[in-house]
């Protein structure tokens, strides 16, 4: 029996008095063998403070995990420990942190906060069913690294310069001007849609063109829905939100030079738009695999 939420596995309820043993297993990535076999990660405590992180190899794969109670993530156990911020936040945390210290270290297929198996015997089931999978997306990942590029707009100062810029609107003011009073008054009301759709129309404009002189240089991207005001606690608008999966070396070196160039150009020109890059991650967007819908069951 698996309890897990990892998206691409069925999520199975392990009830706390179902379960045979008092400990689960946390399952953080996996790693190729050979990888695992060259260089270790010894006394780094786990998501569970009493047990330390631990490599669990069977053929070719290996499975980076930790022991944890089933008392704290047997499945009703964690959807209630899910909803203290501080659990949740302390072992988010330590799991992001590791996923980062793995990538530094390996080529890694990182797995969602909260990946749990019952035993030993149905992890390793679960890597002999689904190797060949995991194998193609670790070679496809191998020597590259995800980096996200979020574009903010600063509503006022961005439309203050389409105004400025856009004819179609200048003509079109200047046509209102000459309508009698009457017809002036939804002729203005069409206009103030007219700009709010050519702000829009340039905002994405802009956003396509930086996106399209990435896609030069990186292997993948996944265009994300962009976060509202209320998530981001910004004044500003979010336009656009990318992440991007990029060889390491001279393809980053190109993405960052490019955002840099962006960024001076935006407050050169006085455009009100904002670029922001984050990375180096680990592939969590590219380095999913699809499971059939009979997982592994006891």
């Amino acid at each position: 029996m698996i309890l897990t939420r990892h998206k691409c596995m069925q999520k199975e309820r392990i009830q706390l008095n179902e379960l045979e043993n008092e400990e689960l297993i946390y399952v953080y990535a996996f790693l190729p063998a050979q990888e695992a076999s060259s260089e270790k990660i010894t006394g780094i405590k786990g998501i569970d403070p009493n047990n330390e992180v631990k490599f669990h190899t069977r053929t070719e794969l290996t499975a980076v995990i930790c022991k944890v109670p089933a008392t704290d993530f047997a499945e009703e156990n964690f959807k209630q420990n899910v909803e203290n911020i501080k659990w949740l936040q302390q072992r988010a945390s330590h799991h992001h942190e590791l996923m980062n210290t793995l990538h530094d270290k390996f080529t890694i297929l990182p797995l969602k906060f909260g990946t749990i198996y019952e035993n030993e015997e149905r992890l390793e089931q679960m890597m002999s069913e689904y190797y060949e999978q995991m194998k193609t997306i670790l070679e496809e990942v191998q020597d590259k690294e995800e980096w996200n590029l979020k574009i903010y707009s600063d509503p006022q100062v961005f439309s203050k310069k389409v105004l400025e810029e856009n004819r179609e609107i200048e003509a079109k003011k200047k046509e209102i001007s000459e309508l009698s009073k009457g017809k002036q008054f939804f002729a203005r009301k069409k206009l103030d849609q007219f700009i709010t759709d050519q702000i829009k129309a340039e905002t994405e404009k802009k956003c396509k063109e930086v996106h399209d002189k990435i896609l030069k240089f990186s292997q993948n991207a996944e265009v994300k829905k962009n976060w509202e005001q209320k998530v981001t606690g910004r004044d500003d608008e979010m336009s656009w939100n990318c992440v991007y999966l990029m060889e390491t070396g001279e393809n980053v070196e190109a993405f960052t030079r490019l955002v840099e160039e962006y960024q001076k150009h935006s407050v050169e020109e006085n455009e009100g738009l904002l670029f922001e890059s984050t990375g180096p991650w680990p592939a969590y967007h590219f380095a999913n695999f699809k499971c059939l819908t009979n997982s592994v069951k006891s």
